[in-house]
């Protein structure tokens, strides 16, 4: 069975369990916190998939990674989760999991993810207009993330679900860079 097909499974059987005990928005925040995790110390993968490591101990590592700031771990059907992952050997799915368990819970719950890239940071009244327009268009609850970026040099990059629009002056400069080069390889 491919990962992709284990890790909806697993995705889908947390999400009713979650459901079930009411904790379904805290597990997909710890969710979102070990993708995040996973990405930022990609190390936590090796270890997860290390034999030496012992079952208990990956049981602790995991509770540890999706505990919150304050250090209150996360909500029991979490915790049964991870160790039911760890035991049925397939951490290596984590990411996977979580991944297909933030997409099934924004489809259930009506949530697009929209991350907003400037050159400069935008004011209050761009991004609650920017936010109401994206929701009415998709009827859904907007999850909003926005960054800035110098390299753009202006413009913006949005990226709303799936889809992208790239507004940005550097994004011009290489097409315009790419074409110049076309141009110039037919005349030699």
């Amino acid at each position: 069975m491919s990962s992709g097909t284990v890790s909806v499974r697993y995705a889908k059987a947390l999400l009713q369990y979650a459901e079930e005990q009411g904790c379904q928005a805290e597990v997909y925040d710890r969710m979102l916190q070990l993708t995040a995790c996973i990405r930022q110390l990609p190390d936590i993968m090796g270890r997860l998939n290390d034999p030496t490591v012992g079952i208990e101990d990956k049981g602790r590592f995991l509770a540890a990674a999706v505990a919150d700031c304050d250090g209150r771990s996360a909500c029991a059907p979490l915790q049964d989760f991870l160790k039911l992952v760890v035991r049925k050997g397939r951490a290596e799915a984590l990411p996977f999991i979580a991944s297909s368990y933030r997409n099934l819970y924004r489809d259930r719950y009506g949530i697009v993810p929209v991350e907003l890239v400037t050159a400069t940071s935008v004011n209050d009244t761009q991004r609650t207009e920017l936010k109401k327009f994206i929701g009415d268009k998709t009827n859904r609850t907007v999850e909003w993330s926005e960054r800035v970026d110098s390299k753009l040099m202006g413009g913006f990059v949005l990226q709303v679900d799936d889809y992208r629009l790239d507004a940005s002056v550097a994004r011009r400069l290489r097409i315009i860079e790419k074409e110049l080069i076309e141009k110039n390889s037919r005349i030699i």
